[in-house]
């Protein structure tokens, strides 16, 4: 799921998505520029950018008056430490999986092993931090449908999806990266 959160939420869409855009080729180029043997070991620039979109989002929904922005607090509250802690130990070994795919585990990709081996001990927190996001998500879209937020409605089931596919997709992946690294990779 590729979300667009931005989008929904700034005053300025069509500059922040020429800014995206402009970004993606940037990427590109400095990744071919790499030697084949370093890899870099960082969340995926799309990853980054929905984070970043959801928070952005979130901080406008604060500057609401009354009930909204309580609720949007609230909420942001909840994802901010979630979010660091996924930044740490989840999603920069995803950054990891166009290298693999093509067969590619170095030496130098081991260092991801302490994040992976933290996000498999922390998994069920992480978890649980989920729920917390839940309760807080619920109250907020409560709070929408009450001030009939359509907008903030469709953001609400936007950021329940990306939790979702979180817990479906992106934490197990991190980890079969890390197990796929630890038996591959030279030491």
């Amino acid at each position: 799921m590729k979300s667009h959160f931005k989008l929904l939420f700034t005053t300025a869409p069509i500059m922040s998505l020429l800014t995206a855009c402009d970004r993606a080729p940037d990427a590109q180029r400095e990744q071919q520029a790499r030697p084949a043997s370093s890899v870099a070991i960082q969340t995926p620039e799309s990853i980054a950018i929905e984070h970043g979109e959801l928070h952005e989002a979130l901080a406008g929904m604060a500057a609401e008056p009354g009930e909204m922005a309580a609720a949007a607090r609230d909420l942001e509250r909840a994802l901010a430490p979630h979010f660091k802690r996924e930044e740490q130990i989840a999603t920069p070994p995803l950054g990891l999986l166009p290298a693999l795919a093509k067969g590619d585990a170095t030496a130098e990709m081991r260092s991801i092993l302490p994040m992976t081996d933290a996000l498999e001990r922390e998994l069920p927190q992480m978890l649980r931090e989920h729920e917390v996001i839940r309760r807080a998500l619920t109250k907020f879209r409560t709070a929408a449908e009450r001030n009939g937020r359509q907008d903030y409605m469709r953001f609400a089931a936007n950021l329940a999806a990306h939790a979702r596919e979180e817990e479906e997709i992106l934490y197990p992946a991190a980890i079969v990266v890390g197990r796929y690294v630890k038996r591959t990779a030279p030491k």
